[in-house]
């Protein structure tokens, strides 16, 4: 039996939120303790045109001037390059703190928001599909490259798949990032959410050629895990692809909380983990599963 509270150690940006009880053996224990987070989060659905890279992030920073203060802003996969067009991704392809990252990292500080932001990265004589991410201080937090490709686009052909999992801490929000293709693979978002993840956070580059991407499988990802995901998609028509826009943040019940539809937007909505244990509650789907391991 526990005779008193010794110190309450709060720390979630590590994992850990919790207490040490005294008990009466002289011995402690510690308890777990549930801690609700919140984080506001903004989507910026691009509409895709031929333009220079500095083009586009004055874009990123003219919608955030225009928007309240948010926490974390995801920007579409390859948004530096484009999608599509293999003349532009060479010629726009950087090394992680390249001349592009440099500016993402100058306007993520001077905004005081984190920005993940999708790019052609060059690596050890590698080509890979990867996705940055800032934080408001505007240095790098992590550098996802894209481990699943699919053979649309030729990405397979075209890029090195990574081999590593991104998972971080955002706000004391445990989160992963996943790359477009990667969300549709319920296996890979079922092992994240059991290692702990709340939030999926997935750049896309969807066209309207697999609509049910964009429409049905990142809502079931959500929804099948009880977590939130932070979906990125480009909108308008380029290199002969019709991106069908759709980016939305999506609650772990399976509803959207904020969508882009079509056209060039920030969208935003502000998520609370205290929303996840409710969805839990009554739809054990995540604990349920772990029976048939």
């Amino acid at each position: 039996m526990s005779t008193g509270i010794s110190f309450i150690l709060l720390a979630p940006q590590y994992g850990y939120t919790g207490l040490y009880l005294d008990l009466t053996n002289g011995s402690k224990k510690f308890v777990t303790v549930g801690i609700k987070m919140k984080l506001s989060i903004g989507i910026f659905q691009y509409e895709m045109q031929n333009e220079d890279p500095f083009e586009k992030i004055k874009r990123l920073e003219s919608h955030l001037n225009n928007n309240d203060k948010l926490d974390l802003v995801v920007c579409p996969e390859l948004f530096i390059s484009g999608y599509g067009n293999l003349d532009n991704i060479n010629k726009f392809s950087e090394n992680r703190n390249g001349e592009y990252a440099k500016k993402i990292s100058a306007l993520a500080q001077k905004s005081s928001t984190m920005i993940i932001y999708g790019y052609p990265e060059i690596a050890n004589n590698q080509l890979y599909n990867s996705a940055q991410l800032f934080d408001s201080k505007g240095l790098s937090l992590t550098n996802h490259r894209k481990k699943l490709l699919p053979p649309t686009a030729d990405e397979s052909k075209i890029f090195t798949p990574g081999k590593d999992s991104s998972i971080l801490s955002i706000n004391g929000v445990k989160s992963a990032i996943v790359i477009c293709y990667e969300l549709e693979f319920p296996e890979l978002i079922r092992g994240l959410a059991l290692e702990g993840v709340e939030l999926i956070i997935a750049p896309t580059g969807q066209s309207s050629h697999w609509p049910a991407a964009a429409l049905h499988n990142c809502r079931t990802r959500a929804f099948e895990n009880g977590i939130f995901v932070a979906y990125a998609n480009s909108t308008g028509q380029l290199n002969g692809i019709n991106f069908m826009g759709e980016s939305k943040i999506i609650g772990p019940d399976g509803i959207d909380i904020a969508n882009a539809n079509v056209g060039e937007k920030l969208i935003s909505a502000e998520i609370d983990t205290d929303q996840i244990n409710l969805v839990r509650e009554k739809l054990p789907y995540l604990n349920d599963s772990k029976s048939l391991q």
